[in-house]
């Protein structure tokens, strides 16, 4: 299993293996956010994958 820092060095160098592996990994936080008042909210958890992906793009890793 690969660390966290190498998969967003590979996802932001384009590998689409490493983004998936990464949303695997992030994806029981994004199901919880979900769910709101006990409802689950179909559309958080889109704009929850949204903003994840977006911010591979962005992440900088010293």
């Amino acid at each position: 299993m690969k660390s966290l820092s190498q998969l967003f060095i590979q996802a932001k160098n384009g590998s689409e293996q490493a983004i998936e592996e990464l949303i695997l990994r992030f994806q029981p936080l994004m199901h919880k956010m979900a769910w709101k008042s006990g409802e689950y909210d179909e559309d958080c958890y889109q704009e929850c994958m949204l903003a994840f992906v977006i911010a591979i793009g962005k992440f900088e890793i010293r």
